[in-house]
Parts: C-alpha cells; structure tokens; sequence
C-alpha cells in the first residue's frame, strides 16, 4: 500500500513541479522584450484590435515603435478608437482593416487585409479576434454558433497562413500569437462552441510552433485569466463568467504578456486562475471522470437552470 502511495505522489510530482518551473520562468524569469527590435519588423498586425485585449496589444506595439495593422468589425468601436490611436501615436503609422471575421470563407476579409499589406512586410500577426455565445447549443441559431466559429478559429487560420507563408517565402523571422482561454481546459457545457474553439488554437499553437522553429518564426499560445474587457458582454444569463468578471485583470497584462514570453515559452498560462484550473482540471483531476461528473451533476447547475430553453412537445 506504501509503494502504491508513494508512486501516486511522485506521479504528481513529476506531473506539477516541471509545470510549476515553466509558469514560473513565464512569470519572472522572462524580462520584456522589444518586438521591433527582436524580430527586426516594422508591421504588426492584430485582430479585434479595436478593443479590449486588441486595443491594448496595439498600444504596447506602438509604444515600441512598432507600426500596425488594426483588423476588426467596422462599427462605432472602430471608429472611435481609429480617432483616439493616431493622437496617442502621433509617430506610428496605422492602418484600419473593417471587416466581419466571421465570414464563412475568409475570402472577402482576406482580400481586404492583403490589399492593406501588399506594400509592406507584417512579421508580427496576433490572432486575438473573438467571442462567446452563451445557452444550449441547439437552442442558439445556428447561423449565430457558425459565427462564433469562424471568428474564434477560420480567422485565425486564414491570416496565419498567409502571413506564415509570406514569412517563409521572403527567410523573415516573425511571430505569431493566439489569444486562447483556461475554459478550454473543461467541458464547457452552456458555451460548448467557445470552449472547444479556443482548446482548438492551443492544440494547433502548439503543432505549428515545432514546424517553424527552424525558420525563427515564434507561436504563441495565452491563456489568461479572467480579463476586464466587452467579452463579457456575451455573458447573458451566465453568473459564473459575471463572477470571473470582478476578478479580472485590465488587458494591458495580455500585451505585457506577449512582450514577456515571445520566442521563450509557446503555451503560456496567464494568472493565478488559470494556473489553479489548469492544475486541478487536467493533472489532479481526470478529463474522462470530470466529463462524467459534468453530465451528471449540470442539471442541478443555477446557470444550466436559468439558461435551459423548455421547448413544447410535439405529437408524433
């Protein structure tokens, strides 16, 4: 009984200590590094850049000197920060993509970006458009979940190809970053289309970081805990993402984050809250038994509650 206890605790050991060692580097070990300068680039590039987490991203690249690209939905959002940016940065040349990321193909907002970067060379892309939809899954639109999608993942996958390839064909060395989330971590029944979106660019950081090593192109993958930002405006009736809200943190960490960690680390973990989750929801706790517990024990969930839609029987 001893042996198999102790082989239990080294088995956790080994589990969580190198963990711990490499959120630790990530934290304190990394000093900020001057992207501009870094990767010799000019351009950067950012979506959803127009609030929130973006809208910070692009200040931090500014503030190094770094030109950049601003793609996000042309509305009032915008507009305004179009205004607010070029006055901050009176040196720093920008240049504002409007378009809708979630269309289907990524055909019409990719013709868009590239007629707004054909002159120049972007080596820095952030991938960080996104959302969330909240309520059963066949209970929201469907046209609705397939947006959602295509923002969280098709975006990300369009631009990096065309910018990865860009990079590859001209021997430029760059980075590429995709602001992913902890709730990948877990079922995530309620917002099962953000969960496994965002697990999805983690897994696909992760694979394309060993593939362009070599070429000194950088991936990075953030996970952060809970960020003040219009996110949760998608909250809806879900109190547990209300309850993460009044614990976060403003996006400038995310952007202080990337500065950090760029060419050290591929995965980061942002925060204490995410380092809790990804401690007890993937090394002390099993996915497979978590899954069970979680169809199990939902129904008696206040959100699922609030959030079920009854539906009227029909006559066979």
């Amino acid at each position: 009984m001893s042996l198999l206890v102790s082989t239990f605790f080294w088995i956790g050991v080994l589990a969580v200590v190198p963990y711990l060692a490499l959120v630790a580097y990530g934290a304190y070990g990394c000093s900020e590094q001057n992207l501009k300068q870094k990767y010799n680039a000019q351009w950067a590039l950012v979506t959803g850049g127009s609030s929130g987490i973006g809208a910070a991203i692009v200040r931090k690249f500014a503030t190094q000197g770094l030109n950049v690209v601003v793609v996000a939905l042309d509305d009032a959002v915008l507009t305004k920060f179009k205004e607010t940016i070029v006055k901050e940065f009176p040196r720093v040349q920008f240049r504002f993509v409007g378009c809708d990321l979630s269309e289907a193909s990524g055909k019409v907002y990719l013709e868009a970006v590239k007629k707004a970067t054909h002159d120049i060379d972007v080596q820095i892309l952030c991938n960080n458009a996104g959302f969330i939809t909240t309520g059963g899954y066949a209970d929201v639109a469907l046209e609705r979940e397939m947006a959602n999608f295509h923002t969280n993942v098709t975006s990300g996958l369009v631009l990096t190809h065309h910018f990865v390839d860009e990079m590859l064909n001209k021997g430029l060395k760059g980075l590429v970053t995709f602001t992913s989330s902890s709730a990948g971590f877990i079922p995530n029944p309620m917002s099962a289309l953000y969960a496994s979106s965002k697990i999805f660019l983690t897994t696909f950081a992760a694979s394309l970081a060993a593939e362009v090593a070599e070429a000194k192109i950088d991936v990075l993958a953030i996970h952060p805990s809970p960020i003040n930002s219009s996110f949760y405006n998608n909250a809806g009736k879900m109190s547990a993402l209300l309850t993460a809200q009044k614990f976060s943190s403003p996006p400038s960490v995310i952007a202080d984050t990337i500065c950090r960690n760029a060419g050290k680390i591929v995965i980061v973990d942002q925060g204490p809250i995410t380092v809790i989750m990804k401690i007890l929801m993937t090394k002390v706790m099993d996915w497979n038994v978590f899954t069970e517990i979680m169809k199990l024990g939902l129904r008696f969930n206040g959100d699922y509650k609030a959030m079920k839609v009854t539906r009227p029987m029909k006559n066979k």
